[in-house]
């Protein structure tokens, strides 16, 4: 489809042209590593490339990612996930229901969450190179609030100078 005589642009077209890990694009190549594209596939040499590009742009997908990079561990503490109980270890069928019920229990506290190094001020639904995995991080969620609550400026912060005029005003003795 065109507009005006030119080819229409695709979000994903334009992010390629201005990511810092996609090659320059050419005809022929493949828009995420460079090798020459098979005639049958239109983007992508091969459905690896094709994940690694959603891996590292689209925020589902990268969150996803980022957590089995970092093994559902906290980066910062060290804190693991609770692990899915598996049926087979279990020697009862209400052992390993038990089992599950502890882990969905347990599951609401101990998720991980996934952190933007550098913020993305709200990018979280679109495609963007702020999802790239060196950009991220897996955090418990202690870690994750600690984090975030560094980066909000202070809504409450003292004015400069209010300290003299609040000493001021009390040692003039005024109602």
């Amino acid at each position: 489809m065109s507009l005006g005589g030119r080819p229409a642009v695709t979000k994903r077209e334009t992010l390629l042209a201005a990511c810092s890990l996609a090659p320059p694009l050419s005809e022929g190549a493949c828009a995420w590593c460079g090798a020459e594209r098979p005639d049958r596939r239109k983007t992508w040499c091969s459905d690896r490339c094709g994940d690694a590009f959603w891996a590292n742009h689209w925020w589902s997908v990268a969150r996803q990612s980022a957590k089995r990079r970092d093994r559902y561990r906290c980066r910062r503490c060290g804190t693991r996930a609770p692990k899915r109980p598996v049926e087979s270890a279990h020697k009862t069928r209400k052992a390993y229901v038990a089992a599950m019920r502890s882990w969905r229990k347990e599951k609401r506290t101990g998720r991980m969450e996934v952190n933007h190094i550098v913020p993305c001020a709200g990018a979280h639904g679109e495609l963007s190179c702020a999802h790239h995995l060196e950009n991220l991080e897996t955090l418990c969620p202690a870690c994750h609030k600690a984090h975030t609550a560094t980066l909000r400026p202070r809504k409450h912060a003292p004015q400069p100078g209010a300290e003299e005029l609040s000493g001021a005003a009390l040692s003039t003795g005024l109602p």
